[in-house]
Formats: structure tokens, C-alpha cells, sequence
């Protein structure tokens, strides 16, 4: 797959995300976590948007780094496949230290970018 593609697909994904963690983080944790106490939606949604900015900002550098060559855009595909790859894992360490059940959706569509992440790198 061409790098370009990828890191379109990639910036595109991940920006929406943190578009939409910033702009309704209360409407993504309630889908997240109905059952969020009420003391602690502020600190959540605080949180929620905290993230959307990390994904906004990695969505970022997907982008921008579009029409590298593709020596160095491979270099960027892998920083970021192995940065997607550490926060499912991390995710997976929630779920082994009993923090909560674990997120299958958002799981799946990281685990998707990883892998196309690593493909464009290294194909």
C-alpha cells in the first residue's frame, strides 16, 4: 500500500476522533460509561478531551506527513503503528488490573490502523 494512502487514512481517523473527544466529551462518555457517577463527569469529560487533542495532534503529523518520500514516511507509518499499538496495550493493562471492561470497538478500529500502519511501512 502506498504511504501516502495510509498516512490519509491514518490522519483522517484519528483527527475525526480528536475532533469529536474535544467537542462532546460528556456525549462520549456516557456512550462509553452509562454509568459514570455524577461527580465524576466533569473530571471525565476532561479527560475524554484531553485524549482528543493527543489524537487530533497525531491525526496532524498522519497528515502533514503525506507527501514525504516514502523512506521517511515509512518512519512515521511505524512511530505511529507502535504508538497505537502501546495505547491498545495499555488499554489491555486496564482490563488486567481491574479497572473496567475493556473498550472492544475503539480496540478494533486501533488494532486496524496498527496493522495498516505497519503494511504501508514495510510492503
Amino acid at each position: 500500500m502506498d504511504t501516502n494512502i495510509a498516512l490519509t487514512i491514518i490522519g483522517v481517523v484519528l483527527t475525526f476522533i480528536g475532533v469529536v473527544f474535544i467537542a462532546i466529551p460528556k456525549v462520549v462518555n456516557e456512550k462509553a460509561d452509562p454509568d459514570l457517577p455524577s461527580d465524576a463527569v466533569n473530571i471525565a469529560a476532561m479527560f475524554r478531551a484531553a485524549n482528543g487533542g493527543f489524537g487530533f495532534a497525531l491525526g496532524m503529523v498522519a497528515i502533514y506527513s503525506r507527501n514525504l518520500p516514502s523512506e521517511y514516511a515509512s518512519t512515521v507509518l511505524l512511530s505511529l503503528g507502535t504508538g497505537i499499538l502501546i495505547v491498545n496495550l495499555s488499554l489491555i493493562s486496564g482490563k488486567i488490573r481491574e479497572f473496567g471492561e475493556l473498550p472492544i470497538p475503539p480496540m478494533i478500529l486501533l488494532l486496524t490502523l496498527t496493522f495498516l500502519a505497519y503494511y504501508a511501512a514495510l510492503f
